[in-house]
């Protein structure tokens, strides 16, 4: 299947960690099943509380998890990089979703439509233990980012969230990016913070020789540093196949 902008699904996720992972027939049904869709930078893929209506997969471009309270102000709790994979937790429950998805720059994704993925659930039960696992990595990724948020330093809960944002959420997919553009608020935004503690926190890891910050991005210097400062092996192994 060849996408837009010339986009070849297949070769990007046959380099998907999950997706490698699933049964041939699962991997085909799968590119049989999905549509690809481009947004522009700004536009919603869905919002809060919108019904849930299938699972995508991001192949090109970065998108945004936004929080948003009751006032209807928006916080980024995440950001999404190839290839991602959301949506699967309405395919268990079928409820709304919880948070809106925005394209942060020109992106393209995968949909996976939800009747027609039930549909071959319904033929292939089996097939349902990896989005199980898919589930399950997501759970563990968030134990992870919350685990001592109360207890632990600063310091700490900043360099987990930035271990993950390097790995692009996706534990065990390959080779940590060493360079990551965000900004400082984000960061704050994501974890609760003031501006100033996320800065302080960054210039402590810096005096370590763990990063370097410049403006609008942070340089992880010393990725296996940051992974022992972060008990990084307690918590995210490479990803199982539940095998």
């Amino acid at each position: 299947m060849t996408a837009a902008g010339n986009l070849n699904v297949a070769d990007i996720l046959g380099k998907d960690p999950w997706f490698k992972e699933v049964p041939p027939l699962l991997q085909s049904a799968l590119l049989q099943i999905g549509v690809v869709r481009r947004l522009r930078t700004g536009q919603r893929l869905f919002s809060r509380g919108d019904p849930t209506n299938g699972v995508y997969a991001l192949l090109d471009g970065r998108l945004a998890a936004l929080d948003v309270n009751e006032h209807g102000s928006e916080a980024i709790q995440l950001h999404l990089d190839p290839v991602s994979w959301f949506g699967e937790m309405g395919l268990y429950d079928r409820l709304p979703r919880v948070h809106h998805i925005r394209a942060e720059r020109v992106s393209t994704v995968l949909w996976l439509n939800d009747q027609l993925l039930r549909a071959h659930l319904e033929q292939c039960p089996q097939h349902w233990h990896h989005f199980g696992l898919l589930l399950t990595q997501k759970l563990r990724l968030a134990l992870f980012i919350l685990d001592g948020r109360k207890l632990d330093s600063n310091d700490l809960v900043v360099a987990r969230t930035l271990l993950m944002i390097a790995q692009s959420y996706v534990p065990g997919s390959g080779p940590v990016k060493s360079r990551v553009t965000i900004q400082q608020q984000e960061v704050a935004d994501m974890l609760g913070m003031s501006r100033q503690t996320v800065s302080l926190a960054l210039q402590r890891l810096k005096a370590e020789g763990i990063l370097q910050i410049a403006y609008g991005k942070v340089e992880i210097l010393d990725v296996p540093a940051l992974q022992a400062k972060v008990h990084y092996e307690n918590w995210l192994p490479v990803m199982s196949t539940g095998k």
